[in-house]
């Protein structure tokens, strides 16, 4: 069996992905629903590991992209008024097929 690098993909609006390309954005949040506690949490409830983290604006193979260091799952907290998981970007790698 292949060994693979444990990405974390993410999507993103148009609007969003622009802050992201300047820098304005350091956290991401999702909200907690079963299909996100599955994807970010063991099952010891404990916050899995990722390499990267894949953040694309939109879902074609050229869709923009931007490639970032894995920095964790901080926590729960409330944004927006809903409860989410805090996601900590760290160093931009790359940002690829995108043009401002």
């Amino acid at each position: 069996m292949p060994w693979t690098t444990p990405i974390l993909t993410l999507r993103i609006c148009n609007i969003g992905f622009r802050k992201l390309a300047k820098g304005e954005i350091t956290y991401k949040y999702r909200e907690v629903k079963p299909f996100r506690t599955s994807r970010l949490l063991n099952e010891k409830g404990e916050p899995k590991y990722f390499e990267e983290i894949h953040i694309k604006n939109g879902y074609q193979p050229n869709s923009p992209v931007a490639i970032y260091e894995f920095w964790g799952v901080i926590g729960e907290e409330v944004h927006e008024g809903k409860l989410c998981y805090k996601i900590k970007l760290g160093k931009l790698k790359e940002i690829k097929n995108f043009k401002e």
